[in-house]
């Protein structure tokens, strides 16, 4: 016998969005509109009646996540036992309501976060539109994870910053921004792996790298060439593979160039428009319709770089923001050719001398803003159209 209770949490996030995710061992999940307030959807397990269903989906790992169209409130729903419910209600200062379920077993734990889940599947990586020659359309199998909805700030990229160079971290670099809610910049590859161990450990988490196949002594300084091994993969913050980064920039969407469509224009992304009248560069306005060319018009004030507050543009279909456009982002592989046939979970050739960017940045055209177009450089490089964000596995979001 069960019952089903409310847990509210309560937030916004740049962007307007709410995000939630809690533990329903297993159960099929609804998400359902809730007819006394429009703007306040509801997860429900299916064991409870469920008026307006707007999607259903069984995750086998127990996630669900509901994402409210705008700051405020999401309601969780789960069918738990009456024998192991212990209710506690409480006043917020802010003067909200938080209702908070201590629970014993099949637990419903929600909160709001600043990532989103990008669901378990298959997808075809790589290129079925443009020919790109380094990009083969292959299957690719990718586990589900969490990834920050926004590129990575510099606010948040200073709070951990001056955190770690006061705890044994080492950096190359202070890193840059045009502002506090612009993305980070001129951060290279190592500081940033390093600075996801100091993310982790700020926040009393595991760290993803270590300084050997042991993995005992956590990566906190100087340049290493961390090896496949030398990851915990389902702990900690880290940067994601180039497939997992690839099939969260598409969204879900298939076969297409962005992660909304098949063209491209000033309205969607931060890039640099190109002349579409130059004709000895015409295959690159085929798909650029933008109105507007050169660099984008609201962010070009004559200071490098142009680059904008993050969640400035329309999410993609997992919710997550600036997958193209913007800055481009370090990932964890190094640059190789892609394996001919299916594969689960890669990651990467074993080894090489520059690592993976993605994504396009407000410096680039729009046709290396495509979510199959793949860029390297060397680990050491710190430019001022290179950033990142960073993934968590499925069991912390």
């Amino acid at each position: 016998m069960g019952i089903a209770l409310p847990l509210v949490v309560s937030g916004a996030r740049p962007g307007g969005k709410s995000n939630l995710v809690g533990q329903t061992s297993g159960l099929p999940v609804e998400w359902v509109s809730d007819p006394s307030n429009p703007h306040l959807p509801r997860c429900q397990s299916t064991e409870s009646e469920t008026p307006s269903t707007v999607r259903s989906e069984t995750f086998p790992t127990g996630l669900l996540s509901c994402h409210a169209p705008r700051p405020g409130s999401c309601r969780v729903l789960t069918s738990i036992e009456m024998r192991v419910v212990l209710l506690l209600f409480f006043w917020l200062v802010t003067g909200q309501w938080l209702y908070a379920e201590l629970l014993a077993s099949n637990t419903c734990a929600a909160q709001e976060q600043g990532t989103t889940l990008v669901p378990y599947g298959s997808f075809q990586m790589g290129d079925a539109l443009d020919g790109l020659s380094d990009a083969p359309v292959h299957t690719v199998y990718v586990s589900g994870f969490y990834m920050d909805k926004y590129l990575v700030t510099k606010s948040l990229w200073d709070s951990v910053y001056h955190w770690a160079t006061n705890h044994d971290y080492g950096f190359d670099r202070a890193g840059s921004g045009k502002a506090a809610t612009h993305p980070v910049q001129t951060v290279d590859w190592w500081d940033v792996v390093k600075w996801c161990n100091a993310r982790s450990e700020k926040e009393g988490r595991v760290a993803a790298y270590y300084m050997s196949a042991g993995q005992t002594n956590i990566y906190r300084a100087g340049r290493i060439s961390v090896q496949n091994d030398w990851v915990k993969w389902n702990a900690g913050y880290r940067l994601p593979t180039e497939a997992e980064w690839e099939k969260a920039a598409r969204g879900g969407l298939f076969e297409k160039r962005f992660p909304w469509g098949d063209t491209i224009t000033h309205s969607q992304a931060n890039y640099c428009s190109f002349n579409a009248y130059d004709i000895s560069r015409s295959s690159f306005s085929a798909y650029d319709i933008s109105q507007s060319r050169g660099y984008h018009p609201t962010y070009n004030d004559g200071v490098t770089p142009y680059t904008s507050p993050v969640g400035s543009f329309a999410a993609n279909g997992y919710g997550l923001y600036d997958m193209a456009g913007n800055v481009v982002e370090w990932c964890w592989d190094w640059y190789g050719s892609y394996a001919s046939g299916s594969q689960a979970n890669p990651l990467g050739v074993l080894t090489g001398s520059h690592r993976v960017l993605r994504g396009g940045s407000w410096y680039n055209y729009g046709k290396d803003c495509r979510s199959a177009v793949r860029s390297h450089r060397w680990p050491g490089d710190g430019y001022r159209d290179v950033g990142f964000r960073c993934v968590l596995p499925p069991s912390q979001p």
